[in-house]
């Protein structure tokens, strides 16, 4: 049976063991896994993540690729630890598992098993009931989205739509998508106090059980809409008035008409029998798989790259630093732990140093795109007291696009090279940030410098567009409610704040929080 959801646009403090007998790479695809377990199991969990790739192919209609995936756009995960491991390296307690995206690395953190004590009264989640499985499709799920449909979502659906997903059952010849949420179960038993309305138009200031729900009120109603048959077509007209720039209200309203209606159907819904869509393909043949045991010096740096991948302030970027260096004295020729060295010596403004170890790289393998990425940010950062800089950071992301032409890092970097200097950027990299944001579309310095660009051409309208993700990301804190603010100015005709705001600039804009998706 063939089913389609009805979308339209789509619709660590921890410390890892280092020894290498611990650690395997499994290699599919779409994805790179590394994981704290055997070969075999590493293998198992890199083809339940490339048949949920294939799954989710086949629901939305998503064709297969034409030519091979480069690494740069393919997932990495990181498989370790228990969910309290997790919830540490998020820095938030009760985070089960989490999601990065990142032009050219995004990345995304699933724990081997769950923690003896876990869960807060927030979360709402069942002990038992949200198991690894679950929290490893939910996020590729999110990785799925945003890679190949990233448009202007609300919150509840970017998450409901994850949770649909997320309890995906795999057949040996297909698989079972839409089984109950049942680690939800909880927090929709309140659901005859908690309205729709509020869901779909939420209050500025959210409380507790408003983010409790965006979960768990947001998998019913995303389920709701795309399996039942009462409501057909309403949520592809709900997106549609969504990206027409039309409120959550004035959408929600428009598309599924009186919402204490809607509500009353939810509770039914709620309460009957819920079924999903159950899809078998004919001489199915699993997913391709390389597996392989890391060496010593990979898993020995392996603590470190998951904590710095994850993201590192000043202090935690010095406290890293020291060991690393340790590392890579002891294995100087070992490309991964010479990445790492690169990127903690840059995490500390460290430049010469980074430079260095960058060069190193490249005297063991000059096609080494990451080292030629790492040089041109280097050149970008001593450009903002020495312009002469930005020729040497253009010329060496040029380089670089031309050993890894899909590659978003270098693209970016070079259209930057000339919007940083103050130079009006010419054709070719106005042509290089269109494609950068193409292959990366969910990376919000690449699609921010693509609505600055737009508002220049005062094409307004598809900044807007461009925007709206961003403005509605649940987990974009301030620099997300600030851009809602800046695009309410931008539809009543005001640029000049969102001008300013948007221009592209070196380092994280000050007000920018972790924006991670987690579950």
């Amino acid at each position: 049976m063939k089913f389609r959801v009805a979308l339209s646009a789509f619709a660590l403090a921890a410390s890892p063991a280092a020894n290498a007998a611990d650690w395997s790479q499994a290699t599919t695809a779409h994805m790179i896994v590394y994981s704290e377990q055997s070969a075999d199991d590493a293998k198992e969990l890199a083809i339940k993540l490339e048949r949920m790739d294939e799954a989710m192919r086949f629901m939305l209609n998503i064709p297969k690729d034409t030519k091979p995936v480069p690494d740069s756009a393919k997932l990495t995960v990181f498989h370790f630890g228990d969910t309290d491991d997790i919830g540490r390296l998020a820095g938030a307690y009760g985070v089960y598992g989490f999601f990065k995206p990142m032009a050219g690395h995004s990345t995304a953190y699933i724990p081997l098993r769950e923690a003896a004590q876990r869960g807060s009264i927030g979360t709402r989640v069942e002990r038992g009931a949200l198991t690894p499985d679950i929290v490893m499709f939910h996020e590729y799920a999110h990785y799925f989205m945003f890679q190949h449909a990233a448009a202007a979502y609300p919150s509840w659906y970017i998450e409901g739509f994850a949770e649909v997903y997320g309890t995906i059952d795999l057949l040996p010849d297909g698989f079972v998508l839409g089984a109950p949420a049942k680690h939800r179960g909880a927090t929709l038993s309140v659901l005859g106090s908690y309205r729709v309305e509020r869901l779909l138009d939420p209050p500025e200031e959210l409380q507790w059980k408003d983010g409790a729900q965006i979960y768990a009120m947001g998998w019913l109603l995303s389920h709701y809409l795309s399996f039942s048959q009462d409501r057909r077509g309403q949520l592809d007209k709900y997106f549609a008035l969504i990206n027409q720039g039309k409120s959550n209200l004035e959408a929600a309203e428009g598309a599924f008409g009186s919402l204490s209606k809607l509500n009353r159907d939810l509770d039914r819904y709620q309460r009957s029998n819920i079924r999903g869509v159950e899809v078998t393909f004919p001489d199915y043949i699993m997913p391709d798989v390389t597996v392989r045991p890391l060496t010593d010096a990979e898993a020995a740096i392996m603590p470190y790259r998951i904590e710095s991948s994850a993201g590192v302030d000043e202090k935690e970027a010095a406290r890293l630093v020291e060991p690393v260096r340790n590392l890579a004295a002891q294995y100087p020729t070992s490309l991964p732990v010479l990445l790492e060295l690169t990127e903690a010596e840059f995490d500390l403004s460290n430049y010469d140093a980074s430079e260095t170890a960058a060069k190193q790289i490249l005297q063991i393998d000059p096609d080494n795109v990451r080292a030629h990425v790492y040089l041109g940010n280097i050149a970008l950062r001593r450009a903002e007291e020495d312009s002469s800089q930005f020729a040497i950071a253009r010329s060496t992301f040029a380089l670089a696009t031309k050993l890894a032409p899909r590659n978003p890092q270098p693209l970016f970097g070079y259209y930057l090279s000339y919007r940083l200097a103050g130079l009006t950027p010419p054709e070719d990299a106005l042509i290089a940030l269109e494609m950068a944001y193409e292959f990366a579309p969910f990376d919000d310095s690449i699609r921010t410098a693509l609505a600055h660009l737009l508002l220049i051409e005062q094409r307004n309208s598809d900044a807007l567009a461009v925007l709206t993700p961003i403005a509605n990301n649940p987990h974009g804190g301030k620099r997300a409610k600030k851009i809602h603010e800046l695009a309410q100015d931008i539809a009543a005709g005001e640029t000049s704040e969102a001008l300013a705001y948007l221009a592209p600039k070196l380092g994280k804009p000050e007000d920018e929080e972790e924006g991670d998706d987690d579950e």
